[in-house]
């Protein structure tokens, strides 16, 4: 009886402790960037996006069909807002403009 119980504990200890090791939950925002000529513009645009609260990743790339660059954020934060953005740009919001920025998935 004292193994089957010591198995049991040591079974629901397994079972909560995998619950908890799991990936962290990610947001992915999705927009589009005027004012990107160059590799130094997406390099500021991304230093400032890195800024904002929980955010793990900064990605801006051309759009193939000739629009607006994309940008591409991955936080642990369901709250960042486009006005958010905006502020992380600090000055360079006069040179650089966040047309739009959505959650699009929750991972």
């Amino acid at each position: 009886m004292k193994h089957l119980f010591t198995l049991l504990l040591s079974l629901l200890f397994i079972s909560t402790s995998s619950c908890t090791a799991g990936e962290p939950v990610q947001f992915v925002y999705q927009g589009e960037v005027a004012g990107i000529m160059c590799i130094h513009c997406t390099n500021k645009v991304e230093a400032a996006m890195k800024k904002l609260p929980d955010v793990q990743s900064v990605k801006i790339t051309r759009n193939e069909k000739g629009g607006l660059p994309k940008l591409e954020i991955i936080a642990a934060n369901a709250k960042i807002t486009r006005e958010d953005a905006v502020k992380a740009l600090g000055d360079d919001a006069k040179m650089f403009d966040i047309r739009s920025l959505k959650l699009v998935q929750g991972k």
